[in-house]
């Protein structure tokens, strides 16, 4: 039996990806000075991108196809920044369209407008403009990112950045402790091999795996039942 447990622990160690065993805190990633307050029922994942940034846009398709895969103890968001010069429009613009209940198509069309299409930005009423695709009045965008909803997500947006440590796009955050680059990587898939494994970590950590499992077996009871 001792044999059999020994053999069943090492097919496991050679399951796992090379690569987790190899992650190192200060190399691959980054801990954050005083970690942002989560909750303990999930892991929090936030992508803090830019959309005048052509790393995002390169960057976009790979997080679109990873959080649409993260399992559900995984709450995903993103930040947008404003590192450099007039790229507060384009956060403020994220806002407004998340106050309106526009959603990943409208975030996608940006995207595309500024570095597929060549579209010139020069103002928010251009900004505005490629949201009126979506049936949204350009007035009404523009009036409604003077609103105090996305005044109030501008300050936050601004202190987190700070607290985060967010310096680059695109950075991942992961349960507000560590922060992963592109910075040192190969690829954006390298990158997020790093996400994936902090993910487990703080799943190990929170018990999540363990709450899952009873799940599973309350639902394979109920079902034979």
């Amino acid at each position: 039996m001792k044999l059999i447990a020994a053999l069943a622990g090492l097919a496991a160690l050679i399951a796992l990806p090379v690569s987790a065993a190899t992650f190192v805190e200060g190399e691959h990633y980054q801990r954050i000075g005083t970690p942002v307050s989560v909750p303990s029922d999930r892991v929090e994942v936030i992508e803090a991108f830019a959309y005048p940034c052509p790393a995002c846009r390169n960057f976009h398709p790979i997080i679109a196809r990873w959080e649409s895969e993260a399992p559900d103890h995984v709450a995903f968001s993103r930040l947008p920044v404003g590192l450099q010069r007039g790229w507060d429009l384009f956060a403020r613009a994220y806002y407004t369209a998340q106050v309106l209940g526009l959603g990943e198509d409208a975030h996608e069309a940006v995207f595309k407008a500024l570095h597929d299409e060549r579209r010139q930005i020069r103002n928010f009423e251009d900004i505005a403009g490629i949201y009126t695709e979506f049936g949204v009045d350009a007035q009404t965008f523009i009036s409604t990112a003077e609103s105090f909803a996305v005044e109030s997500q501008m300050g936050r947006n601004r202190s987190t950045i700070g607290r985060l440590g967010v310096r680059s796009t695109p950075t991942m955050i992961v349960q507000g402790k560590w922060r992963v680059t592109p910075n040192g990587f190969e690829s954006y898939q390298a990158m997020m091999e790093v996400v994936d494994y902090l993910v487990a970590r703080e799943v190990e950590a929170l018990g999540l795996d363990e709450a899952n499992g009873e799940d599973h077996e309350d639902n394979a009871e109920a079902a034979s039942e």
